[in-house]
């Protein structure tokens, strides 16, 4: 040291810590020093000094003292100046005790150390604290610009932007999980646009990110280079990469992904002291990636909603989206039934119209129509010209189908009598309506193409119910065999004899239906009344009309029928004959039941068969005690 050199104060630009170098300014602003608490490599730099400030004129009154600095306000200062103070009392004791070594005593020197030494932890802590507030108030900054986000799209890209300037990145990359394979992607990258040309996303997305991701645990490495962990990523290893930070994007127990950062050696605020930073970074991302999907989900469902609300009742489309059913291409057979009606006189009511009375009275009338068949859990399939065709019993199951149709059918004749009482009493044209029933198997399911589909079913069964409507009487309701056969016991008719339908061999009784009073019960309640118990039963059963003997799992039991998985198919309506053994041992032996629904299935695991609803039709006295003491027990 030369002692009649003045000493220069430097500090650390990464750390804070505080040196006194016993040489010139102007020298040191030339060289490169190294931190000895931190090892940072910086060159010093000097603010320049501020002029002299002007002393006070001659006869002036003096300045007024100044007003105390509100607290919390110029600490920056108060360290410089007791460090100053410090400084100028360490380098007294030391020129002391050089001219003579007996000046200052060794207790006094050790104190005046320690003293200096403490200083510098102060100062270092302070310059913590004061990052973490910085940092606090960066996240506090970005969560709420990324809570305002709902697009994802838009949420990743700014999730980026903020992750490289928040902790001091050059570049990187963030990574999701998909959901439908679980491999990451690389959603959007800043920076990398070579390495990820070149095909090394996925070299990434199977090295530090994924490991990242899988054991949800941050990875950071000052030199990537020199650290073995990472020598098995060549990708890292071949880039100019030095210091490397990745972490994990987690919401809850879930795996999101992961954010990829790195920067060059000697970059600085780029070190390990940014981890806990970058945790609360990815934890308040997360969170807004989560309400963006949620968002999305809400969307989409509203999305849902509006396309099924054109042609189901709101009660349908509840039921369909709660059980998480997707809009897509494809369908099931089940056994259902279907209703048409048509206008009477139509081309006479039309010519007396104008165009725009003719469709305001014709969008009256649909209206009404549209009512009625969602009061009865009807589904509108379609209006073509002047008629109309309703299903029920799709696509959710109502055992009590064919009463609701009918039940329909009946409301809209009374709707359209009431509706024409009215325009007849307003001077306007009137009309008359007839309406036909029919019930059995179809396939039913989402029919077109992927930009314009509709639910719909088609099947004999809908040539038939067509047949009737077309047969039936000015204000009337005919109904097939088939649907008199399951209405019969609360409903009054008359026989109409036979007809003959396009595609038949054999003619077809019609049947004149007057009224129903069919049991007050909807699914909902059906649904109450017999509770479904998710099981996992082997059953042996016959099929009607096919030989020998088949096996299935029965997924799900209550005591009015089951879900059965098989690998041999069959269309809905075919009867079966069931027998199992509950997981008590009792047995189940020769249950009729009839198939509801049937779909092709193929599951995640990659097991394919059918599924089919069925719903018991004759079940003995003996069975029902054994089911229904065991589903008291399950439910609880």
């Amino acid at each position: 040291m030369e002692p009649n050199v003045e000493p220069t104060r430097i500090s650390c630009v990464q750390c804070a810590a505080v040196y006194r170098v016993y040489r010139s300014a102007a020298d040191l602003a030339k060289v490169r020093v190294k931190c000895k608490k931190c090892g940072c490599v910086f060159t010093p730099s000097f603010p320049e000094e501020a002029a002299p400030a002007p002393g006070p004129v001659q006869g002036a009154p003096a300045p007024a003292p100044p007003s105390p600095a509100p607290a919390g306000e110029n600490h920056e200062n108060s360290f410089d100046q007791l460090e100053e103070k410090v400084g100028d009392l360490s380098r007294a004791v030391y020129e002391a005790r050089q001219k003579s070594p007996n000046a200052i005593p060794d207790t006094v020197s050790h104190r005046v150390s320690a003293v200096a030494d403490s200083l510098v932890g102060v100062k270092r802590e302070v310059s913590a604290l004061r990052r973490a507030s910085q940092d606090l108030q960066s996240l506090l900054e970005v969560s709420n610009v990324l809570n305002q986000e709902h697009e994802l799209s838009s949420l990743l890209n700014r999730i980026m932007d903020y992750a490289i300037k928040t902790l001091n990145g050059e570049r990187g990359f963030l990574m999701l999980k998909n959901p439908a394979t679980g491999a990451l992607d690389v959603s959007v990258a800043r920076g990398m646009d070579e390495e990820l040309a070149a095909g090394e996303s996925r070299e990434f997305s199977t090295g530090i990110a994924s490991r990242v991701a899988a054991e949800g645990t941050s990875f950071f490495t000052a030199n990537s280079q020199g650290d073995d962990r990472v020598s098995a990523f060549a990708s890292v290893m071949r880039s100019d990469a030095r210091a490397v930070l990745c972490v994990p994007l987690r919401y809850k127990d879930r795996s999101l992904g992961t954010i990829y950062i790195d920067n060059r050696a000697g970059a600085p605020g780029f070190t390990k002291e940014m981890l806990p930073l970058a945790l609360s970074f990815s934890g308040a991302a997360s969170g807004a990636i989560e309400n963006a999907r949620l968002y999305e989900n809400v969307r989409e469902e509203t999305a849902k909603r509006t396309n099924l609300s054109r042609y189901l009742s709101p009660s349908i489309v509840d039921d369909i989206l709660s059980q998480g059913d997707d809009l897509v291409l494809g369908g099931s057979t089940v056994e259902c039934s279907i209703l048409f009606t048509d206008i009477v006189g139509f081309t006479p009511f039309s010519e007396r119209l104008q165009p725009d009375d003719l469709i305001r009275l014709m969008n009256d009338y649909f209206t009404l129509m549209a009512d009625v068949i969602f009061e009865n859990k009807g589904t509108l399939d379609k209006f073509i010209g002047d008629a109309t065709m309703a299903i029920f019993g799709a696509p959710v199951f109502d055992p009590d189908h064919a009463a609701r149709a009918v039940q329909a059918g009946l409301g809209m004749l009374a709707a359209c009598r009431d509706l024409m009482n009215k325009w007849e009493a307003e001077g306007k044209p009137t009309f008359g309506m007839r309406v036909g029933v029919n019930s059995g198997a179809v396939v039913a399911g989402n029919l077109g193409s992927p930009q314009r589909m509709d639910y719909t079913v088609i099947g004999d069964a809908v040539n038939v119910a067509s047949r009737m409507e077309s047969a039936a009487e000015k204000n009337s309701i005919y109904v097939s065999e088939f649907t008199w056969e399951m209405i019969k016991d609360f409903a009054r008719g008359d026989d109409k004899g036979r007809i003959q339908v396009k595609g038949k061999s054999k003619e077809i009784r019609v049947c004149h239906v007057h009224s129903i009073q069919p049991p007050r019960r909807d699914v909902h309640h059906v649904k109450r009344s017999s509770p479904r118990i998710e099981v996992e039963l082997f059953a042996i059963y016959s099929q009607n009309g096919v030989s020998g003997t088949r096996q299935g799992i029965v997924r799900d039991l209550s005591a009015r029928g089951m879900l059965l998985h098989s690998a041999f198919p069959a269309e809905a309506g075919t009867s079966f004959s069931l027998s199992f053994s509950l997981p008590s041992g009792k047995q189940v032996k020769g249950i009729s039941a009839q198939v509801v629904r049937a779909a092709w299935m193929e599951e995640t695991d990659g097991q394919k068969g059918y599924k089919f609803n069925l719903m018991f039709v004759d079940v003995s006295d003996e069975n029902k005690s054994a089911l229904s003491s065991y589903l008291s027990v399950m439910s609880g």
